[in-house]
């Protein structure tokens, strides 16, 4: 009987020593290939042509919205979730408006805002969920948000809520 007793080879120090960071590696690439599916960028649209003919209709909306003289500024109150617009312009005033918060990285995220008239230019509406970082906003009277296009006129802002609840609204076109 020999003093070397033959062991498996899954018993061996050195096939270890040489798999284990392959099999490491093999499991990290596992795992980063299922965090990127899951959390994948917003990709371009696959209708870009029809959203590039779109884009001379919401410029349009601009300029209407620069031709009446439209501005508005909106705050947040955070204790109690509420939403205040002031709008000032030469317009008929809607009995409502629609104001959508579009989060810059995730579209998931993205909420939209029944606004209600209290009195002339004076518009309110609530809020779910935690108001934190950056967002842009975009008002206008069309109330439903998949047909903004149709929209006779738009205003737009942006928002930082780590540096304030308010913001103005004011025409893409100055």
């Amino acid at each position: 009987m020999s003093k070397h007793s033959s062991k498996p080879w899954y018993r061996e120090f050195w096939v270890w020593l040489v798999l284990s960071p392959l099999i490491l590696t093999v499991v990290v690439s596992f795992v980063m290939v299922s965090i990127a599916v899951r959390h994948a960028d917003d990709t371009v649209s696959d209708t870009y042509y029809k959203d590039s003919r779109l884009y001379h209709f919401t410029a349009d909306q601009d300029k209407r919205a620069k031709a009446l003289g439209l501005a508005g500024m909106v705050r947040f109150a955070r204790a109690d979730n509420t939403i205040t617009l002031e709008l000032t312009g030469d317009l008929d005033y809607p009995q409502r408006l629609l104001l959508t918060l579009s989060h810059p990285v995730e579209a998931d995220l993205d909420r939209h805002i029944l606004l209600e008239q209290l009195s002339v230019g004076r518009y309110t509406g609530s809020v779910t969920g935690e108001l934190k970082h950056r967002w842009y906003l975009r008002l206008m009277p069309e109330l439903n948000p998949q047909e903004h296009q149709k929209a006779e006129w738009r205003l737009k802002g942006e928002i930082n809520f780590d540096l304030g609840d308010s913001a103005p609204l004011n025409p893409a076109i100055q």
